[in-house]
This record gives structure tokens, sequence and C-alpha cells, in this order.
């Protein structure tokens, strides 16, 4: 996939090649005894669904920029792809490996968050989309300042299919505010396919799960990604059949 190709539907292409699999693309270990596994077909959906959810609600599309203020996680991997999938630029912080987004850190047309009371109050001009982490929750927890959507208490309402429109190969897919490391959506489709079942974790900021993410898939290797709070075992290692580590 070259930086010359003109527009390209990037995110359809890559999933598209899982879409009907019913075996394991992403495996996730957060809490102890907090395991989520999802095919190939079922992460398509979810991924669907948020892009839906972002269209509709928010008119993400070319040209928009989202900031995803939130850890490497199976539910910030869906919302990283649906971005994708609409053409949009997402963007993260180098904040975002050690707290909350500062003011001025960006200047970003939707904030997908944890806090998002703190959002709202660091980015008073975007809109602001709550997500709850834990597997089970069915909305959000805490507060929400006004006008903020709540992600789990509103997804799954949303259609199963996106009809994603050509993206520009050159646009940016991922960046951050100052410009440096960022990624066209050629670069970032284009790095190397992974060859074999890897484990990313424990805690690994979200850009760099997004990267592998996309670098299994392509090689149509699962990834196994773990949480702050689950550690690297020789059973996790056993039961995934990992391959290698990142």
């Amino acid at each position: 996939m070259s930086t010359e190709t003109n527009s390209l539907d990037f995110t359809n292409r890559l999933l598209s090649r899982h879409r009907d699999s019913a075996s394991p693309l992403l495996t996730w270990y957060g809490q102890p005894g907090e395991r989520v596994e999802l095919s190939g077909h079922v992460f398509d959906n979810w991924v669907a669904k948020s892009a839906n959810l972002l269209a509709e609600e928010f008119d993400t599309g070319p040209g928009s920029c989202v900031l995803i203020d939130l850890p490497a996680h199976w539910k910030s991997l869906a919302i990283g792809f649906a971005v994708l999938s609409t053409g949009a630029e997402i963007r993260v912080v180098p904040a975002q490996d050690g707290g909350a987004p500062a003011p001025g850190d960006a200047a970003p047309d939707l904030v997908v968050t944890g806090e998002p009371v703190a959002a709202a109050g660091a980015f008073p001009q975007a809109e602001i989309l709550a997500v709850a982490l834990g597997s089970l929750a069915l909305s959000f927890p805490g507060e929400l300042p006004a006008g903020a959507l709540d992600y789990v208490g509103e997804v799954r309402g949303f259609g199963d299919y996106y009809l994603a429109d050509p993206v520009p190969a050159t646009g940016v897919a991922l960046g951050h505010p100052d410009g440096s490391g960022e990624l066209s959506y050629a670069e970032l489709f284009g790095l190397e396919a992974g060859e074999g079942t890897a484990l990313l974790g424990p805690g690994s900021a979200f850009a760099a799960a997004l990267r592998a993410a996309v670098s299994q898939w392509r090689g149509a290797s699962p990834l196994v990604l773990l949480g702050a709070e689950a550690p690297v075992t020789q059973r996790i290692l056993d039961d995934e059949r990992v391959a290698h580590r990142l």
C-alpha cells in the first residue's frame, strides 16, 4: 500500500479480511479474572456501530480531529478504528501516558475520554464522548457535563454496518498536537505485517496499541492486549499461544 495511492477505504480493507471469522482477533486482559475475546466478526461490528455513532451524533469525517484520551483497551481500539473509518484524524497527546491533557495541548472537535468533566474544562469548545471501560458497564458511572454523550449507553443502538467513503492516502490518521510522530493513512495501514500472535502490555498507550493492531491484522495474526492491572504470566503466554511480545 503506497503513499501514492490517491484514495482508499483503509479500515474496511483491513477489517474485511476478518469480518466473517469467528476466530479470536483481539483478546483483552484487564483486572484479575477479566478476559474479553473478540472475533473478527464481533470487533468489526463494534467498529461499525461506533463509526455510525460518531458520524450521526458528531458529524465526524474527513477534516475532523478526534482526541482519544483513553488507555489501550479493546473499547478504545474499536473507537479508534471507527474514527479511521470516517476518515477523521486521531490525535493523542504525550500527557496520555501520565495524566489528563492540558488546555492548549490540542484543539480537537471531539474528545473521547473516561474523564469527561476534566475534558470539558480543558477543551470547552469540543464535544465530549464519555467512555466507561468496565466490561459489564451499561452506562457511564460518573458525572456527565452538559451535552456529553455516553458511549456505552448509546452505541448498541446504532447500525451494524458502516458505509465508509474512500479516505485520502496522505491524510493524517494519527498525530500529536505538535506535529511529531504523525502517520498518514497510507503509512499507518502500510506498517509491516506481524506474524504469529503478539502480546502488548501491560498498560501500553493507546497509540502503541493502534499501531500493533494494524500490524498484526495486516498479517492475519491475533493481538493480545494487557491492561495496567494484568501482569504477564506464563499461563497467558501459553493459553493465548503468544509467539512474540511487543
